[in-house]
């Protein structure tokens, strides 16, 4: 039975309306040229794709499973390509809400768009599209706990909830690596939302990074990096138009290690927006991209919601750049 706080949560949900910002202002114009002639290609040349904020309701709360089939329609497309992605980055805001019995049926709703093997999920039934996901605020929304989101779709990054088990296991609890040919990826969960600042609710804030976990994991683990390109991927946004919908807390800190461990990307999603800023927060409209993130870095980037239109990003890793590829929509 669904409790009379879910219920009101629910309510609030489908009442809540998020938007981006129209942006306009000075930027640069990009010079470089994107070149993926064959002749220049090489083995370990590849792309992978970035979507975020999918939203995922159960038929209960969206009868028409509008934001379901536009997740699946961007899976569709990319397995059906012949020249497939490597992999796949969901950055956030898997499921409308994640607590209580009205998040568990949304991640059910979620995991069928999806093929699951040894507990890591594929978006083809080949199991050769690996897909790598991150917490965002709404995962945790309704019950301020990820437990949902930790039983259906990721339970081999969770320490457990006694502190020694935490102390003992920091790269655990949604702190996670994943490497493929020259390229390390380091995901973290920016929390839930930040609510010490009541007036700031149409601009509220993600809780941030722990400075003894994730930062302290974060600068470890890219000190120990021996991977020529390094992307982090986490939902809040740590750069953004007036620092609104950024990381509350250690986001100076943050920026400090993604510049001074040449960070090529940082992958966000919660702004249901597409932009791109450099470390000067520059911004650089997505008519202005593709970018060579190694004349850039770092980038700061934002992709637009799945749930809005089938929005996605790619990034190619070219031989020695990376290359951040414009928001674009499948249609």
């Amino acid at each position: 039975m669904i409790s009379k706080l879910e219920i009101f949560a629910l309510f609030s949900f489908f009442i809540l309306v998020l938007s981006g910002t129209v942006v306009s202002g000075m930027y640069k114009e990009n010079t470089d040229e994107q070149v993926f002639s064959k002749s220049e290609k090489v083995s370990d040349d590849f792309y992978f794709v970035h979507i975020t904020d999918t939203h995922v309701m159960n038929k209960i709360f969206d009868r028409s499973e509008v934001y379901k089939n536009r997740l699946k329609s961007v899976i569709s497309y990319f397995t059906s390509l012949e020249n497939k992605p490597a992999f796949i980055v969901i950055t956030g805001d898997l499921v409308a809400i994640g607590g209580g019995i009205v998040g568990s049926l949304n991640y059910r709703a979620f995991l069928s768009c999806f093929y699951k093997k040894d507990d890591q999920l594929y978006a083809d039934s080949d199991y050769k599209i690996p897909v790598y996901t991150t917490p965002g605020n709404h995962d945790y929304f309704l019950h301020a706990n990820l437990f949902n989101y930790h039983r259906f779709v990721d339970s081999k990054h969770i320490a457990g909830t006694n502190l020694m088990e935490l102390l003992e296991k920091r790269g655990l609890n949604d702190r996670y690596i994943i490497k493929h040919e020259n390229l390390s990826l380091f995901f973290l969960d920016t929390g839930h939302l930040y609510y010490l600042k009541p007036w700031e609710l149409t601009h509220i804030k993600g809780s941030g990074l722990s400075y003894w976990f994730d930062i302290e994991w974060l600068d470890s683990s890219l000190n120990n990096c021996s991977s020529k390109h390094r992307i982090v991927l986490m939902h809040f946004p740590a750069i953004n138009l007036g620092d609104y919908d950024i990381i509350a807390n250690n986001n100076d800190i943050f920026l400090t290690l993604c510049e001074g461990y040449n960070i090529d990307l940082v992958l966000a999603g919660h702004t249901h927006a597409a932009r791109v800023f450099d470390k000067n927060r520059t911004f650089y409209p997505n008519n202005v991209l593709p970018l060579n993130c190694s004349k850039y870095p770092p980038l700061y980037v934002q992709t637009d919601a799945c749930k809005e239109g089938c929005y996605y990003r790619n990034i190619t890793v070219l031989g020695n750049d990376v290359w951040l590829g414009e928001c674009k929509q499948v249609i």
